[in-house]
């Protein structure tokens, strides 16, 4: 299995890893852009939608689509699943010291002046924020990165890929191939966010996309809307 993270969090395809070959021709990658993108980055409001794939050897196909909404002002980023059905994400019983739902609950990552984060599930039925200490990162399938958590891919990463071709409409398309696994990014230059980003093996077995695109910004932005809310610490909630 191969991890990918995507805006934070871990998603996972499956791998043979047998040496590294590069099937196209690519230039390298322009520091320009990285600079570009550690200063002065723009606000977003962004559609996420994801799609992953994968075969398993019992034949069965396994086909997963969600979608999020980021919103990422300054120093905080929040996201948010959109939820079918009823459309409310987390309406659980979470009383007692049941776990939240990290997949469902809204997630506020707010970078300190000392660049650590203080990252938060929202629980809104409960009108609750739930403080999670690095430790628990894991826990809720966070990576602890705030470059891939404010860019949805980290930048930095963008150093361990190639630049393929020059810049069109806007976007760099980057790739890595690693083994039998290929990725590839389109970085929008100037919105400062892949506007894709797409995963592969080369046996067709396991795939994942990503698509990103601008959206309205709300009326008012998620986390002032938490006033009155209570705070607790992850840890409590633990058996």
């Amino acid at each position: 299995m191969a991890a990918i993270f995507f805006g934070g969090k871990m998603f996972f395809l499956k791998s043979r890893m047998n040496g590294i070959k590069m099937l196209m021709t690519v230039v390298l990658l322009s520091p320009m852009l990285l600079t570009q993108a550690a200063v002065n980055p723009p606000d977003q409001n962004l559609l996420v939608q994801h799609y992953s794939m994968v075969s398993g050897r019992d034949g069965v196909k396994r086909e997963t689509t969600f979608t999020e909404r980021v919103y990422r002002r300054n120093d905080q980023v929040w996201t948010e699943r959109e939820i079918g059905g009823s459309g409310v994400a987390d309406e659980h019983d979470h009383s007692g010291h049941n776990h939240p739902d990290a997949g469902s609950s809204p997630m506020w990552v707010r970078r300190q002046a000392d660049g650590s984060l203080d990252a938060r599930l929202i629980e809104r039925h409960q009108r609750r924020t739930i403080k999670v200490d690095s430790q628990y990162y894991g826990n809720i399938g966070f990576n602890g990165n705030w470059g891939s958590t404010f860019y949805l891919s980290d930048p930095q990463s963008l150093k361990n890929m190639r630049a393929v071709g020059p810049v069109k409409d806007g976007v760099q398309l980057y790739e890595s191939k690693r083994g039998e696994l290929t990725v590839r990014v389109g970085w929008d230059v100037k919105g400062q966010y892949p506007r894709r980003v797409e995963s592969f093996d080369a046996h067709g077995s396991a795939r994942r996309q990503t698509s990103v695109r601008v959206i309205a910004a709300p009326p008012v932005l998620p986390w002032k809307t938490l006033a009155g809310y209570a705070e607790i610490d992850y840890s409590d909630l633990l058996d």
